[in-house]
């Protein structure tokens, strides 16, 4: 043994390779996983291909296995001991230090599992909250290992949030559609409990993302769509929507005389009691690029636009309803990717008869694709949608295996509001 540890500690181009080995032994408590070298250093090369004799020299990564390290301590040295006595001889300290401590981690996680099992799941049988409390018993030790770790210090707080979540899942609106403030207000009192940013709102995410069967938002913008599915409207920092040629107040009219666009925040559009749109049609472009360069081109034709590049939130919500109450129809034309197929389906659920999908048809992609070079990503998402226009370009697109975006179609966009306005 002594042989052994005085080839390897005399030789510094093994200490990050036998540093990671002790890392994941220590993890997992037996022989499993793999060292990744980034970018290995001469020394480091040497060692490994004079140890394994074989040529690791010249690479951007060396990957070595702990299962194969072992095998070649073995052959390499008479009576070589298995890779947890080594390294623990490596580095003159016992193993088992680490693999403690994560047995104490899992034993706190428990911990918190069987509390949720025996004081909270009784008070939510039968509802829609019983349904999220199991699955997070189930995935306890990984999608909700914070809230696991915190129940030993903070058991009151945590116990509080979960609750708060099982109210606000089982008080969820139904053919309706009510602002995220008012809503958490309800539930527990605090207007930003439930945001995205909010004390409760990324409990509150997961909660959502099972109920409808999606994935965790990381970024704010996924969180409005998400909130929008559950009949809740965001009204935090992305409360606004940009527009041309609505007439609503003097502000509206003095740009729209001006044929500018310009900002509407969620306050400014509920002080409107109605609004005016050209020709009874409202075009809907899901970016800010596209929205800016029709603008350009149809400058001098009055006709109603709407950049609706900051989501699905309060602002947008409640000028469309507005625009469909005076009798407009919403013309949407967005990104021919998940992200503006789900934007344009969302839109269809929320304004029915009143929606219409504008250029998704084979044609518009196939002129849009020849600007495009964007590869369909390892999409895993069970997408589907109600919106038979959304359902065949889903399909195309992945008969293809590549998205696009609308921005080669901007010209032929202009034209089909020319014709529509002129016409």
């Amino acid at each position: 043994m002594d042989e052994i540890l005085r080839y390897f500690l005399q030789d510094e181009g093994f200490s990050r390779l036998v540093g990671g080995m002790w890392d994941l032994y220590a993890r997992h408590g037996r022989c499993f996983g793999a060292v990744r070298l980034i970018k290995p250093l001469p020394e480091e090369e040497k060692a490994i291909s004079e140890f394994f004799k074989r040529d690791y020299y010249d690479q951007a990564l060396i990957r070595i296995s702990l299962a194969d390290f072992e095998r070649q301590l073995q052959k390499t040295f008479e009576e070589a001991p298995g890779l947890g006595v080594f390294l623990e001889g490596y580095f003159s300290r016992p193993l088992t230090t680490h693999t403690e401590e994560s047995k104490d981690r899992m034993r706190v996680r428990d911990s918190f599992a069987v509390h949720v099992k025996a004081n909270i799941l009784p008070d939510y049988e039968g509802t829609e909250a019983e349904n999220w409390l199991k699955e997070m018993i189930a995935h306890i030790r990984r999608t909700y290992k914070q809230w696991a770790e915190a129940f030993i210090t903070e058991p009151d707080t945590v116990t509080e949030q979960v609750k708060t979540v099982c109210n606000a899942l089982n008080a969820l609106p139904e053919d309706e559609y009510l602002l995220l403030s008012d809503f958490s207000e309800g539930i527990c009192g605090n207007p930003q409990a439930l945001d995205f940013y909010g004390t409760h709102g990324p409990l509150f995410m997961r909660a959502l993302a099972r109920r409808y069967g999606t994935y965790i938002p990381v970024h704010l913008e996924e969180s409005i769509q998400l909130y929008w599915q559950a009949g809740l409207l965001s009204n935090g920092v992305l409360n606004q929507v940009t527009v041309s040629g609505i007439v609503a107040d003097k502000a509206c009219t003095h740009y729209d005389s001006l044929g500018e666009a310009h900002v509407l925040t969620l306050e400014n559009i509920s002080r409107f009691t109605e609004v005016t749109v050209y020709k009874g049609k409202v075009f809907i472009v899901e970016s800010a690029s596209v929205f800016a360069l029709l603008c350009e081109q149809l400058r001098g034709l009055r006709c109603t636009l709407v950049c609706a590049s900051s989501g699905l939130n309060a602002a947008l919500d409640r000028l469309l309803t507005l625009c469909c109450e005076s009798g407009a129809e919403l013309y949407y034309s967005g990104n021919m990717d998940f992200k503006g197929l789900a934007l344009g389906e969302n839109l269809f659920l929320r304004f029915g008869k009143h929606f219409v999908p504008w250029r998704y048809d084979k044609d518009d992609y196939e002129r849009a694709s020849v600007q495009s070079d964007t590869i369909i990503p390892d999409e895993k998402r069970n997408v589907a949608f109600h919106n038979e226009a959304f359902a065949s370009m889903l399909s195309h697109i992945r008969k293809k295996g590549k998205t696009t975006g609308h921005l080669p179609l901007v010209k032929l966009l202009a034209e089909d509001i020319a014709a529509y306005v002129r016409g």
